[in-house]
């Protein structure tokens, strides 16, 4: 056991000595002050026995024992770092008759566990964990959404119970790559459908050779939005059809039908746009031939989210890609309003990486990153990638 007297000006200068000099496990033995000054007498490898066998009177600071009953802050206020095993409360303490010292001695341990709770939050261990509800606002659920959720009580292992719950309400999409198909990516202006369709045909390209991929745009109105993924197409090799009517969209697939993966990039709009409704009738009109995915910001939230996205929500779509999650705290919102469409989730993109940064979303994933973003700030957005191609400029 080594033990070492440490002095200063206040207690909470001692503190931060005695945790330099011997670290989080000190054990505090003593606390007084003397000619102006803080003196504490704290040891590392604490053994009780031997500490007992050296002392003339109890271990108990004299400042604690005289502590009268209702006061509000101690002297060793500052200096309660004492693990549970060790702490001051569990010393042996002179035995009272009477149940006026009893209950005395009951609100100092009270008031002693609350101060050592105190200065473990600021100096010491971490604190305790968050109940359920806290983590699920922070995540970005509403409140009704909450109290549904934890209505039979907040459950023990409520991670798990959270990742069951989504896994019922929204689930994960059955399509995938693996499949030929035709593949179609609708959402709001903004939302990275051309990054998206990027990333998704450079993995097939990656896999089975651009003679496999063929690339299909209706997004004539956004300036440079032709030109963005023309020059995807050419570094992937594939060729890129411009789609201007639902003439153009049938030549395409008709002139493309040796290709296993045709992707088809849509204009995004505002959802009072009647060119929108026009546009989503193209793909309805391909039924069970095409596979329509909705391309959701994970950013967006509130009165907002289910304004632009309810056009999407009158044709069928085989499930949701989450956009831009390295973009957002929390995007708990977003899952919220997939519960309600039974729209399951397919895929997540978490930056501007061609193909690297589109990944399938397994719940266990995407709820380690929802609860990995609460450790950044609200305003933080990814980092500028340095590509032109691949700035925040372009959709």
């Amino acid at each position: 056991m080594k033990i070492k007297r440490f002095s200063g000006a206040n207690t909470r200068d001692v503190l931060q000595q005695i945790r330099l000099t011997l670290g989080p496990e000190a054990v505090i033995l003593s606390n007084r002050e003397a000619d102006g000054e803080v003196e504490i007498v704290a040891a590392i490898d604490f053994d009780e026995k031997q500490w007992s066998e050296t002392q003339s009177v109890p271990a108990w600071p004299e400042p604690l024992r005289n502590l009268p009953e209702n006061s509000q802050k101690s002297p060793v206020s500052d200096a309660a770092m004492l693990t549970s095993k060790h702490s001051p409360e569990t010393q042996a303490t002179p035995k009272r008759e009477n149940s006026h010292s009893q209950e005395k001695s009951a609100n100092l341990h009270s008031e002693l566990q609350a101060l050592k709770q105190l200065v473990e939050r600021r100096w010491g261990p971490q604190p305790a964990q968050k109940s359920a509800q806290e983590f699920l606002t922070e995540m970005g659920f509403s409140d009704p959404w909450i109290g549904r959720f934890l209505e039979q009580g907040e459950p023990r292992n409520w991670k798990e119970s959270l990742r069951k719950t989504l896994e019922e309400q929204v689930g994960i999409s059955q399509s995938t790559l693996d499949k030929p198909g035709l593949f179609v990516l609708l959402g709001p202006t903004g939302s990275g459908k051309t990054t998206s369709i990027a990333k998704l045909a450079a993995a097939q390209v990656l896999r089975h050779g651009p003679h496999s991929v063929a690339l299909l745009t209706t997004d004539t109105y956004r300036i440079a939005g032709v030109e963005q993924l023309d020059i995807y197409a050419r570094i992937l090799g594939v060729p890129l059809d411009v789609i201007k009517g639902p003439d153009d969209l049938l030549k395409s697939l008709e002139k493309h039908r040796d290709r296993s993966w045709i992707f088809i990039d849509t204009i995004g709009m505002g959802p009072k746009d009647p060119r929108l409704n026009e546009q989503l009738q193209w793909f309805a009109a391909l039924g069970a031939d095409a596979q329509r995915y909705l391309l959701i910001p994970a950013s967006l939230s509130g009165r907002n989210m289910a304004t632009v996205l309810q056009p999407y929500t009158h044709i069928p779509l085989n499930g949701a890609i989450l956009s831009k999650v390295d973009e957002t705290p929390a995007f708990a919102a977003v899952l919220e309003w997939l519960a309600t469409q039974h729209l399951p989730v397919a895929w997540y993109s978490d930056g501007q990486k061609v193909p690297e940064d589109m990944h399938e979303a397994p719940w266990e994933q995407l709820l380690s990153l929802l609860e990995t973003s609460l450790e950044h700030h609200p305003d933080a957005l990814a980092p500028d990638s340095g590509n032109r191609y691949h700035g925040s400029r372009y959709e």
